[in-house]
């Protein structure tokens, strides 16, 4: 059976991360947890592991040698932390390769900055940030609560502890953390986004669809928003309203590959099929639409067989 599921969720990735509402020890947390697997029921979880196995699986030398040496800027950087090996230098580096997606990297220079630097929050923030986006969000959690530790009033540390929650299946304390950042910051879209796929997660779609509207009203474009808005309503039973979402995507390729993902998880195959075919017109190369694509014509054609 094709794996609609799989397939579904990954129309479901947000931004962010976030803590306890206000509350927070005396002491940050000392030590990671153990690395073991965590026993999540979210299968957008899953997909995050894979994807980020599946990024850990490329050959990345060629890439970050060919940036390091023909990025101007980027040269500069590297040789202002050789020169000055400065929590803040390596933030900054850290920085730059979270950007190019190169997180290995990313994950040293976060590290090397918090090692000469303990209290350097936005470092922390930034290496729960790359646990949980390689799947191991047990391993974000205590970096995740020594970024609030150390910046209790920023909202985006607070929304990076809440996706981390999240996807470890703490849902109820997750929504604090994002109702949190937006009490620090009301125009943090990206925490609204969040809370939106929390309460869809949590089966009430009526606040999910408030807070994805709230969220498109603060930032039209944000794209993770607009995917969760057409997951919540129709989440609602309101699949009108689920297409017009996604067909006011700016991004017609990428509308038309959500509203496939959309027509899978209802196994409305041939549907689906046609807004792959689509969105791989619009984008030669679409090689997400192309993969699917291909297992849902296997898909047709084996229930076309005798």
């Amino acid at each position: 059976m094709l794996r609609v599921a799989v397939c579904f969720a990954v129309l479901m990735g947000t931004v962010g991360c976030a803590a306890r509402n206000g509350t927070h020890t005396k002491t940050p947390p000392a030590t990671r947890p153990a690395k073991t697997s965590s026993s999540s029921d979210s299968l957008s979880v899953f997909m995050d592991k894979v994807r980020a196995k599946s990024e850990q699986a490329r050959p990345v030398t060629n890439r970050v040698r060919t940036i390091e040496t023909s990025d101007a800027a980027f040269a500069a950087a590297l040789l202002s932390v050789s020169a000055q090996p400065t929590a803040a230098n390596h933030r900054d580096v850290a920085a730059r390769y979270v950007r190019l997606g190169i997180l290995d990297q990313a994950h040293e220079h976060f590290s090397a900055a918090v090692a000469l630097d303990p209290s350097d929050a936005a470092s922390w923030d930034g290496l729960a940030r790359i646990w949980r986006d390689w799947g191991f969000p047990n391993l974000a959690l205590s970096d995740a609560h020594r970024a609030v530790y150390y910046a209790p009033h920023s909202a985006s540390v607070h929304n990076t502890l809440g996706t981390v929650l999240n996807a470890l299946g703490k849902r109820r304390e997750a929504r604090a953390e994002f109702e949190q950042a937006l009490a620090l910051n009301v125009t943090a879209a990206y925490a609204l986004t969040n809370l939106c796929r929390a309460w869809r997660l949590d089966g009430n779609a009526s606040k999910a669809v408030e807070a994805c509207q709230r969220a498109l009203q603060l930032q039209p474009g944000l794209e993770p928003a607009r995917n969760n808005l057409a997951l919540a309503y129709e989440a609602a039973g309101d699949l009108p309203s689920a297409f017009a979402t996604l067909a006011a995507s700016s991004d017609t390729a990428r509308a038309a590959y959500n509203k496939g993902l959309l027509h899978l998880a209802r196994r409305e195959y041939r549907d689906a099929l046609q807004s792959f075919d689509i969105a791989r017109s619009e984008r030669p190369r679409f090689r997400e639409a192309e993969a699917i694509a291909r297992q849902v014509r296997a898909r047709l054609h084996e229930e076309n067989q005798p």
